[in-house]
């Protein structure tokens, strides 16, 4: 019986990391899992995304992939090893009758996007949550607010920005400004552009760029910089103290922005449960941000909050929550949807249609 690779857990990560997740999957599928029963589809689907993160992967994880597989495959042989690119190797197959998923290879030494000179008056930095990247674009430095798709928003650059699908959120504050990716590994490909339109948005020549650095991580973790929790890195012990302390905050905007950090969690159980507990929230735009945030994480592990929001009094909520359940495929959720075909607000009613017919 095959041992296996030492650097499994790594290579985990790093699949997820290079956003090779899809690639990897596709070979899987093509090899073996064409074969797997629909109802077991969607247990096997949340296997994968836990088996490529930063989650512990557990005996008991690996012996339930095993079940399925065995059950579903007429013939528990072969053995299947690809290329994925970046360093990385896929295995998997079945070893002596027990099937195996593994990876290998793979190195976190890539230099980073920031490590080279900005030539231009806005320069970005990193943060200590990899999915945000602050702008600093000169100015006096104040206090920033956070925006969010559902916002009424009354900032033109903002509504700019956050017309680019890959956007989930961004905060305007004297100095800077703070853009969050749905992905942190999109920064790779995005950077450029978006110190690019950060300028043509928000920079102009009066602006004087300080010579003070940014809050440390520190800094962020002690509360000092309150609008800047988005910032925080969920899966830091010390971030995520933080972050729980201001989501039982009297302040809704600060309870938002910490909810909605808090779900960017590798640890998908952590996250959808903070978004369950969070949409009992008495204000609409923590509800908004909920409902937002679970569409975001494009997880089945959501459908049931989403089925949840189609009764929502708000329209917007409603609405978002029937665009991610028609995202995420209707199956189970069909009669939910349909039953809102007559909803009072009209966006509601296209994207019932648009749902229906897709």
């Amino acid at each position: 019986m095959q041992s296996p690779p030492s650097d499994l857990d790594d290579a985990r990560r790093r699949v997820a990391a290079a956003e090779l997740v899809a690639v990897a999957s596709n070979h899987l599928t093509d090899d073996l899992y064409s074969h797997l029963e629909f109802s077991d589809l969607v247990a096997v689907k949340n296997l994968l995304k836990k088996f490529f993160s930063a989650q512990p992967w557990s005996a008991e994880d690996a012996e339930r992939l095993d079940m399925f597989l065995r059950r579903n495959v007429d013939e528990p042989v072969g053995w299947f090893e690809h290329d994925l690119g970046a360093g990385l190797t896929l295995l998997h197959g079945f070893d002596q009758g027990t099937y195996r998923l593994w990876a290998t290879g793979g190195s976190d030494d890539e230099a980073s996007i920031f490590d080279r000179v900005f030539s231009g008056p806005v320069q970005p930095e990193a943060t200590p949550n990899p999915r945000h990247v602050r702008f600093v674009i000169g100015g006096d430095p104040a206090p920033g607010v956070w925006f969010r798709r559902g916002d009424d928003l009354d900032d033109e650059r903002v509504a700019t920005l956050l017309e680019d699908a890959d956007i989930t959120d961004v905060l305007v504050a004297g100095d800077f400004v703070a853009i969050g990716l749905r992905r942190a590994a999109m920064w790779k490909d995005r950077l450029d552009d978006l110190v690019a339109t950060v300028t043509e948005l928000f920079w102009t020549p009066e602006r004087i760029v300080a010579d003070l650095d940014g809050p440390t991580r520190d800094e962020l973790v002690a509360g000092q910089t309150g609008g800047a929790l988005h910032l925080l890195d969920p899966d830091d012990p010390a971030s995520r103290a933080t972050l729980e302390t201001a989501a039982a905050s009297d302040d809704p905007r600060q309870r938002r922005m910490a909810v909605a950090t808090l779900a960017q969690s590798a640890d998908e159980g952590f996250a959808m449960a903070t978004l369950r507990s969070a949409y009992s929230d008495p204000s609409r735009i923590v509800r908004r941000t909920v409902i937002d945030v679970a569409v975001d994480l494009e997880s089945e592990q959501a459908r049931n909050l989403l089925e949840q929001a189609l009764a929502d009094e708000d329209d917007w909520i409603r609405w978002k929550a029937v665009k991610g359940i028609s995202e995420l495929g209707l199956s189970t959720s069909a009669a939910a949807v349909t039953a809102l075909a007559d909803d009072r607000d009209f966006q509601v009613r296209f994207e019932v249609a648009a749902a229906l017919r897709g």
